[in-house]
């Protein structure tokens, strides 16, 4: 009958299992505590990733191309004055890509270069002094004729620049330099958003009436 006693007391004293859950607790504690530090973890690497990866395509964005050249660069020469180009034809289409992009004159800069001038204007010729670009048309050739002001992709655009006569220097303090023959020009296009496109053309030996330039 005492042995029956104690051997019922060492079982209530018994606290194996109690210790088993504690540490189990504990265990449980500690996964729950690496998860939520893992998340964390990788939540902000996520994020960070996120960030980086937009910034670059915002980098990249800005620094590709807006547009593309499509087809030849053609050149005409004056009827009055067939020493000198008169006016240049420049097809546009949307770079590789690139999503719809604005042609209205407005939201467009030009620079043309070559070895005697340099002139910078908009869309509108509303900004810089008179040089030697004398009007600028922009026409979407290939299309929807609907929305005249938005190049999209398969669409084509030409930009006609007419150059201006060389003028008395009297009469004009601007001096502008004729373009004309064996003579390498640069005309940039800027958009508003977006990178440059430049066209880097040299003018043949001898003029003719219609020039594909090279």
């Amino acid at each position: 009958m005492k042995s029956l006693f104690v051997q019922m007391q060492n079982l209530y004293s018994d606290r194996k299992g109690i210790t088993g859950l504690e540490t189990a607790i504990i265990l449980i504690a500690f996964i729950v505590v690496a998860a939520v530090f893992a998340f964390t973890v990788m939540t902000t690497g996520l994020f960070s990733t996120e960030k980086a990866k937009t910034t670059a395509q915002a980098g990249i964005a800005e620094a590709s191309s807006t547009f593309a050249p499509k087809g030849a660069i053609v050149a005409t020469r004056d009827p009055a004055a067939p020493a000198r180009v008169q006016n240049i034809f420049v097809q546009l289409q949307p770079a590789t890509g690139a999503t719809g992009s604005s042609i209205n004159a407005a939201d467009l800069a030009f620079i043309y270069v070559d070895q005697n001038q340099r002139y910078a204007t908009d869309g509108g010729m509303t900004t810089g002094t008179e040089g030697i670009i004398e009007d600028i048309n922009i026409t979407k050739i290939v299309g929807d004729r609907a929305l005249p002001n938005l190049l999209q992709e398969g669409e084509v655009a030409e930009i006609q620049f007419t150059l201006r006569p060389e003028p008395n220097p009297q009469a004009n303090p601007v001096v502008i330099t004729n373009l004309g023959s064996n003579t390498t020009f640069t005309i940039e296009i800027i958009p508003s958003t977006g990178g440059s496109l430049i066209i880097n053309r040299k003018t043949p030996p001898e003029l003719v009436d219609v020039m594909n330039l090279q």
